[in-house]
């Protein structure tokens, strides 16, 4: 069961990645940020999203092992670090909204986590992956974790141009000024 699991998850996770390397490729003909709510992109996306986060939390549960060290020590740090980073992406959703999050359109927010980070939820969530594939210290967990991080890393490419078409010089000026990732803001002068 637990391979079927792990298969299944990770076959999401790529086809996750085509459609985001898609996006970045073809941003005239993209899959994300989706064009709408009822739209078959949201739809693809969001539902193997789904199976990806629960096919990551079943086989890090199912394959619990030990590092070299007390494995409740490795389950405390890595819960700890997965638990700042869902604290960061929520604080960042708090700011957004729940409605931009899940990548349709909404105002250009610079309020918050924003203030350093173009894509505070993003990451955020790869801290919060990075913490369960320590917690759960299962090889094939880390396989998934590691494919979520790389999507998370590279959905901005996705969505910049789509960002740029809706904001314009202000979103400019936003790229100047704001870290793709995390960093200290500053003057507009150059680009992350």
């Amino acid at each position: 069961m637990t391979n079927l699991v792990f298969y299944t998850t990770l076959a999401a996770e790529l086809v996750l990645g085509g459609v985001l390397l898609w996006s970045i490729a073809r941003p005239d003909a993209r899959v994300w940020p989706p064009p709408g709510r009822h739209s078959w992109q949201y739809h693809l996306v969001w539902t193997l999203m789904d199976l990806a986060t629960l096919g990551i939390l079943f086989v890090g549960i199912a394959h619990w092992i030990r590092f070299g060290f007390d494995p409740w020590l490795h389950v405390a740090i890595g819960l700890a670090i997965a638990a700042s980073g869902g604290l960061f992406a929520l604080w960042g959703i708090r700011h957004l909204s729940w409605h931009a999050t899940l990548g349709l359109q909404a105002e250009l927010v610079r309020t918050g986590p924003y203030r350093w980070s173009r894509n505070p939820q993003y990451v955020g969530d790869m801290v919060m992956l990075a913490g369960c594939g320590i917690a759960f210290g299962s090889p094939q967990a880390w396989i998934l974790c590691a494919l979520g991080i790389a999507w998370f890393a590279l959905a901005p490419w996705a969505e910049e141009p789509w960002l740029r078409e809706q904001y314009g010089e202000p979103y400019e000026r936003f790229c100047r000024e704001v870290p793709r990732y995390l960093g200290v803001a500053r003057s507009s002068e150059g680009d992350a």
